[in-house]
């Protein structure tokens, strides 16, 4: 191991051509100067592959026909040199000191096997929203860690882990289509990797529309095959918690559907029926206090419509007890 080892900064690249220039720039713009960016063109049929090829020798290409997200991250990985890999979507952007920082926060590492998971700014069709990160507030304690992990994903896909994690762990699965990199993440815990956070958002994580991670129908089938995989896969590594949840966790709807239809009935006016679903969602995820406080508070304010009418009544010049 060098005292700055090489990092290799992989991009999988599809129908990406708004996008990927700025990834692409991020990733020759870092503070750190040991850096490869490698790119795998994924059967892109739009302006993608002009863009990337327009960077020259600056940028790795890989190409192959459409495979999908864990195909062409995988065979990024294969074409790379370094010894640390550092993940990039093709519609997300790195801050000049992203590599360096997590590359500080690896090399002070507590134990051999570990990975630095990097929080980001979201960044959605107005903008970045400097209030939201990706990942939680709070970490869970370590050796609560991969509890915490099935219950949610708590690790950003904008990671910076060894090569040789990636080896053990086997890459990305090309069967999961959505959550791989969770499904990554999980396979690694279970190997008895430490994940270490970078708490300072270092990138711009995109959330629109049209990206994967709005599909959450989609993410809650994968979610439960994840966690079928799991107990059958580890069923000798679990301990008693784990299988316990696990075996609560079968066939629930999950964290996510919760809170979409939390934070629907809330845009309605549907005090109680948010509550019952930032409740639900709590249950999965019993470690998110901000969230247990969120639903126990609307289970104890007034209806919606009991306080406008007292307002009306105060307005009308009569007492807040009339």
């Amino acid at each position: 191991m060098v005292d700055r080892p090489l990092v290799s900064i992989v991009i999988p690249v599809y129908q990406s051509e708004r996008t990927v220039g700025a990834a692409i720039s991020s990733a020759l713009t870092q503070t750190y100067d040991n850096v490869e960016v490698v790119v795998c063109l994924d059967g892109a049929t739009d302006r993608s592959g002009p863009i990337v090829d327009a960077h020259g020798d600056l940028v790795r290409v890989v190409r192959q026909e459409n495979q999908g997200l864990s195909a062409a991250r995988n065979a990024a990985v294969a074409a790379s040199s370094g010894e640390l890999i550092a993940l990039l979507d093709a519609d997300d952007v790195l801050l000049p000191p992203h590599v360096e920082r997590a590359v500080d926060r690896w090399r002070a590492r507590p134990v051999e096997k570990a990975y630095v998971t990097c929080n980001a700014f979201t960044m959605g069709r107005s903008g970045v929203v400097n209030r939201r990160t990706v990942l939680p507030r709070k970490a869970p304690a370590a050796d609560s860690h991969r509890l915490a992990l099935l219950q949610r994903n708590i690790v950003s896909v904008l990671s910076v882990y060894p090569r040789a994690m990636h080896d053990e762990v086997g890459g990305f699965d090309t069967q999961m289509r959505v959550l791989e990199d969770y499904d990554f993440w999980v396979r690694a815990a279970f190997a008895g990797w430490t994940t270490l956070y970078e708490t300072e958002p270092t990138a711009l994580y995109r959330r629109t529309g049209t990206s994967l991670s709005a599909q959450r129908e989609r993410m809650a089938e994968y979610e439960q095959r994840l966690r079928a995989t799991v107990r059958e896969e580890f069923a000798d590594r679990l301990t008693p918690q784990e299988r316990e949840y696990l075996a609560r966790a079968e066939g629930m709807e999950t964290h996510d559907i919760h809170l979409e239809r939390g934070d629907a009935a809330l845009r309605e006016g549907r005090r109680r029926d948010a509550a019952r679903e930032f409740a639900a969602a709590s249950a999965l995820v019993p470690w998110d206090r901000p969230l247990a406080l969120k639903s126990s508070a609307l289970r104890y304010l007034p209806p919606a419509g009991a306080f406008y009418a007292w307002r009306e009544r105060v307005r009308a010049g009569e007492t807040a007890r009339s």
